[in-house]
């Protein structure tokens, strides 16, 4: 099973030890991002600096054995595509997110191992549009659209292509029955929306029509789940949703101390090593390597390994 990290690419003199960090402490493959504000910074233009540093990049982790995989979209998004209304409008984002893929695809298809087009599809849309049903609802449609777009480019049998879905159990917050029912459409966005939209080819959407999106059927490689709690659960409930394909997952711990991180990677291997006796996890992926505000990685800033990170190699 293969394991790795996310490793910022923004530093290149940072960047060369911490990728010889992780292939001393005996990761497999290395996730960078690729990010569109900087590559893009204004309406069909390049900055193909941020390319050739992300080459030099890739090709580096591939000198020490890593594996090199690419996330196109962050949560900072070009000023200039949020101008003419981002995601939330989706003649915009037909317009330009297609290239956005096509010209990272063109500039590092040859060095890389594999996509991540976008993660955490649920939080994006909450972040964007959290108020507003009808909105939010035309705001998924749209990014599930954004999704296929992706795939046209980067799928068919070049780097592979991985999901990284933020799923998890919805609870109510009480016994009523708006609670209920907020909590199960909540269900549906996480879970039905995607895994069963790449099942069939079929966008379903609470309070919207169902219709059948073109060449969205199997539009993966890798069902990938980005997860923090009940790993084991999640597994098997993707298996029973999706395509058939390799699962994997993106794990970012849970706790406030490194103690409290390093039980939470425990228990995840524990979830993934039971789940893995009937299912094929391909990979799983530390959500960062060494930490960088606000986020707690594997390792210190200046690549101690910590508690967490043991507990993530010893898995």
């Amino acid at each position: 099973m293969s394991r790795g990290a996310v490793v910022p690419a923004h530093d290149p003199e940072r960047l060369v030890d911490d990728l010889a960090f992780a292939a001393e402490i005996g990761l497999t493959h290395v996730r960078f991002d690729v990010v569109w504000a900087a590559g893009a910074p204004k309406a069909g233009a390049i900055h193909e600096g941020v390319f050739e540093a992300l080459r030099g990049a890739a090709q580096q982790a591939r000198s020490l054995g890593l594996a090199p995989w690419f996330r196109l979209l962050q949560t900072d998004l070009p000023h200039w595509f949020e101008d003419d209304g981002g995601f939330t409008d989706a003649a915009t984002a037909g317009r330009w997110w297609p290239r956005w893929v096509e010209a990272v695809a063109a500039r590092l298809g040859d060095v890389a191992a594999g996509w991540v087009p976008f993660e955490a599809p649920f939080a994006m849309a909450r972040r964007m549009v959290p108020d507003d049903p009808r909105k939010h609802g035309e705001l998924v449609d749209t990014l599930v659209v954004a999704w296929r777009d992706a795939w046209r480019v980067l799928g068919g049998g070049g780097p592979l292509v991985a999901t990284s879905l933020d799923v998890a159990r919805e609870a109510p917050a009480d016994d009523s029955e708006p609670a209920l029912q907020a909590a199960r459409r909540r269900d549906h966005l996480r879970w039905t929306t995607w895994l069963g939209g790449l099942y069939d080819g079929v966008i379903r959407i609470p309070g919207r029509a169902d219709r059948p999106l073109a060449d969205l059927a199997g539009a993966c490689d890798v069902v990938g789940l980005a997860l923090r709690g009940d790993v084991e659960t999640a597994l098997y409930r993707a298996a029973e949703m999706a395509p058939p394909r390799p699962l994997a997952v993106t794990f970012r711990p849970a706790g406030r101390t490194d103690g409290e991180q390093a039980e939470s990677v425990t228990a995840m291997w524990r979830d993934v090593r039971r789940a893995a006796g009937d299912l094929n996890v391909a990979a799983v992926t530390a959500a960062t390597l060494c930490d960088r505000p606000p986020y707690d990685g594997l390792a210190t800033a200046d690549r101690r390994l910590k508690d967490s990170g043991e507990a993530f190699l010893a898995g």
